[in-house]
């Protein structure tokens, strides 16, 4: 299946009002609210795990035994578990993307019906790409994939504590991960170097092994040709963990413990005893950890603090967000922009979701503050709610119960205007995002050049109060865009800085240009171009997400002279 839409949302970020910004200029806060919008957004993030049983890209489980949610929690396992933490190197780093042909990571699998098939970490980490933004890390996405194949799995729909602030590493980390064939006391050991405990390691194995299984083509010596789904040469065919492979519960640990169903799996019932891995670590203990997390709830509870820990496994020093909810009130986009008389337009959309709490509302309550702790008038009604369409590969998809959006348009005619907020239908504050009008991008007069689609070039043109301005004010402009690295599929964002020169006047705004282009080849799969424009070292802009291909916002534009554009 091949997926058919990616939504391109022009977000906006704090800027300078944003405190411990990284070298990209972005806040803890900016990436966790670039994660909710994915959760919140259909179509995104839990397309290729919805349903649970969908290879994405791929033939059907029933013909390939390949399953994209199982796929994405395996990577989470292989990325993680090489940590040191006496060394407070490795853990959930990405550092997997470039080590991907490696034995210890073997797993082909379908990316398309015909040859050549990718690595199961490629093919993961090209799935993020499509979703791919400046804010969001691939290790980041890497725990995000794990949340939302539980999410699509596991029938309770469960939101396990997610948190964002990942830095993605610049090479491979190093080897270690467990195989099949290695004894408890290797295995032990490599979980303790990771600051997993032996019961830990018990409980890890029996959590990652409730979805997917074992393919014939990567394990012959695990998996015979009587032992699988699929059938045919041409296809890989696996041999499940347990009877119910598309759905996250403790199926597993009970038809092991009654040796009933699947009794634990190909790692467990082998005929090849060398590799029933498995089973020696579940029985290390005489399987007192088994039966203490045999009950459903107990193996739920167990398994999210153990994908937990795996998740929060990052380097030392790399400091993490708090737990994701999402929260209950976010602007889903906004920008800013400049009509032609000069008039500054704030829109977007506002959204919010049901499940856990009352129903949507028919409009969505705001007001804008200003300086002084005023507002620019009270209350302010959104649009009408849009209820999203919660069917996502022909099945009914909806962890956050109704999604609504509520969009709003509004122009703004002072500066002095610091912030939106968005109340709950208590009229309470619930969401607040800070507005920055001293400068911005206007995306009504930016402008792409699509010739060369894989080398897209752009005229910028930004905003700045004409009170900070002077006859010799220039503004630098920063273009980040997804470029490919060598070894790894995960996109290495990089930035072009430029320089943006006085256009005109509008209102009470100087207009400033730039052109800057995108010089190289993006990663697989895509990835976001984002801009924003500084003065000095006073004033920064909220970022504006340009996008991998058109988007309503800003205008097309061919001329050789780009500068000429919308003139």
């Amino acid at each position: 299946m091949f997926v058919k839409a990616i939504l391109i949302i022009l977000l906006q970020v704090t800027g300078f009002f944003a405190q411990d910004l990284d070298s990209n200029g972005l806040s803890l806060a900016d990436k966790v609210l670039a994660i909710e919008r994915l959760l919140l957004t259909p179509g995104t993030i839990i397309f290729p795990v919805t349903p649970c049983n969908l290879t994405l890209n791929g033939p059907p489980p029933e013909i390939s035994g390949a399953q994209t949610a199982a796929q994405w929690v395996r990577t989470v396992f292989h990325d993680f578990i090489t940590a040191n933490i006496s060394a407070g190197t490795g853990g959930l780093d990405a550092s997997v993307g470039f080590e991907a042909d490696r034995d210890e990571n073997l797993g082909l699998v379908f990316s398309t019906m015909a040859r050549p098939r990718q690595s199961f970490i490629n093919e993961t980490i090209m799935g993020f790409n499509l979703f791919s933004t400046l804010e969001v890390s691939t290790a980041d996405f890497i725990a995000l994939g794990l949340a939302v194949s539980l999410l699509s799995c596991d029938p309770n729909k469960r939101m396990i504590k997610l948190r964002a602030g990942r830095i993605d590493a610049t090479k491979a980390g190093p080897e270690g991960v467990p195989r099949a064939e290695d004894s408890v006391a290797k295995s032990n050991a490599t979980f303790i170097k990771a600051g997993f405990t032996t019961k830990e390691m018990i409980q890890s194995i029996a959590c990652g092994h409730t979805i997917g299984g074992i393919h014939r083509r990567n394990h012959p010596e695990i998996v015979l040709d009587d032992e699988v789904t699929g059938g045919g040469p041409d296809f890989d065919g696996a041999d499940t963990f347990d009877s119910t492979p598309f759905v996250y519960e403790n199926k597993n640990v009970e038809e092991y413990l009654s040796a009933k169903g699947k009794a634990g799996g190909p790692l467990v019932t082998s005929k090849n005893t060398t590799f029933r891995s498995d089973f020696r670590i579940f029985n290390s203990d005489l399987n007192k950890t088994i039966i203490a997390m045999s009950t459903p709830q107990t193996f739920l509870d167990t398994c999210f603090a153990v994908f937990e820990k795996m998740m929060d496994t990052v380097p030392r020093g790399m400091k993490l967000s708090e737990p994701i909810t999402p929260r209950r009130w976010i602007l889903r986009e906004s920008h800013l922009d400049l009509s032609r008389s000069g008039v500054v337009q704030y829109s977007g959309n506002i959204t919010t979701y049901s499940r856990g709490g009352p129903p949507v509302p028919n409009q969505a309550i705001y007001y804008y503050s200003t300086e002084g702790n005023g507002n620019t008038g009270y209350p302010l009604l959104s649009g009408p709610k849009v209820i999203q369409d919660n069917i996502v590969n022909h099945v009914i998809s909806d962890p956050f119960g109704d999604i609504a959006y509520y969009s709003f348009s509004d122009s703004i005619h002072t500066p002095t205007v610091k912030s939106i907020n968005i109340q709950d239908i208590n009229k309470k504050d619930s969401y607040t995002e800070n507005i920055n009008l001293n400068i911005f991008v206007v995306p009504s007069q930016t402008y792409r050049d699509n010739t060369d689609p894989n080398r897209p070039k752009f005229v910028i043109r930004a905003a700045l109060l004409t009170t900070l301005s002077s006859p010799t004010t220039k503004l630098n402009g920063i273009f980040y865009w997804a470029a490919a690295q060598q070894l790894s599929k995960a996109p290495k964002y990089t930035q072009i800085k430029f320089q943006l020169t006085s256009f005109k006047t509008s209102g009470l705004y100087t207009i400033f240009q730039g052109l800057v282009a995108q010089p190289g080849e993006s990663a697989p799969g895509g990835g976001g171009l984002s801009v924003d424009v500084l003065l000095g070292t006073t004033q920064r802009s909220v970022k504006t997400n340009l996008g991998s291909f058109n988007i309503p916002f800003i205008g097309t534009c061919s001329k050789a002279d780009m500068k000429l554009c919308g003139v």
